[in-house]
């Protein structure tokens, strides 16, 4: 288990955890700051200041934004990690993800995007100076 994995895991057994099991379906937005269980259906938008783990039976399809994104069951759209997307053996994905860190296993399902980005980091600003012609390269002796 990497550092990363650990640190996080450490961090999500201290946080409360909500559930949405199996044969529960949501429609809609969702925002919160506890871990989420969804092995049951979800439809729309979550924002999360935590982890989501999607297990087996769990079907997303929309976009979320969250700490720790887990996917052993099926995820469809955009997912937005500011620490890390997992997509275990069992999971299948198809969209969009944008995190700092992605890992995909080898017997998982992917189909789409990945940028991986430092959430806060300023990209460094270039400028091009034109260096000045050399005497020589102009042709003057």
């Amino acid at each position: 288990m990497t550092r990363l994995n650990q640190r996080h895991l450490d961090k999500a057994e201290k946080m409360e955890t909500t559930a949405i099991f199996k044969g529960i379906g949501v429609v809609g937005d969702v925002k919160g700051s506890h871990n989420l269980y969804l092995n049951g259906e979800f439809d729309g938008k979550m924002d999360l200041t935590a982890l989501l783990l999607v297990g087996k039976t769990g079907k997303f399809k929309g976009q979320v934004k969250a700490e720790c994104v887990i996917i052993e069951g099926e995820v469809e759209g955009k997912v937005i990690a500011k620490e890390k997307v997992e997509l275990r053996d069992t999971g299948k994905f198809k969209g969009e993800i944008v995190a700092p860190s992605v890992m995909i296993s080898d017997e998982a399902f992917f189909d789409g995007n990945v940028k991986m980005t430092r959430e806060g980091m300023e990209k460094p600003e270039m400028s091009l100076i034109e260096k000045p012609k050399d005497a020589a390269e102009e042709g003057v002796e």
